[in-house]
């Protein structure tokens, strides 16, 4: 199945502002991230560091499957079917 994934802020100079990535079905946001980060070298390590960034303890970054946050859903844990679109979006800076 093939699911489009679209970036912003920091994630844009790794991975572009969007692509798609083929995942076997039954695949969830979890197995969507390993699979990005084994063909974009330092992609788990950037998500990581924005969901920790500044000492904040609950993930600042924000994941959307399909305009909902997966925090409303399974978490990484939120099943993916074919078409979805997964929406990372770091937290904002500035005032």
């Amino acid at each position: 199945m093939k699911i489009r994934v679209r970036v912003f802020g920091d994630l844009i100079p790794i991975l572009g502002h969007e692509l798609t990535v083929e995942l076997e079905k039954g695949a969830n946001i979890n197995d969507l991230i390993q699979k990005i980060s084994g063909r974009v070298e330092g992609f788990r390590e950037k998500i990581e560091a924005l969901s920790k960034r500044r000492g904040i303890t609950d993930s600042a970054l924000v994941i959307l499957l399909n305009g909902r946050n997966i925090k409303l859903l399974d978490g990484i844990e939120t099943l993916l079917k074919d078409d979805d679109v997964v929406t990372f979006l770091p937290p904002a800076a500035g005032g």
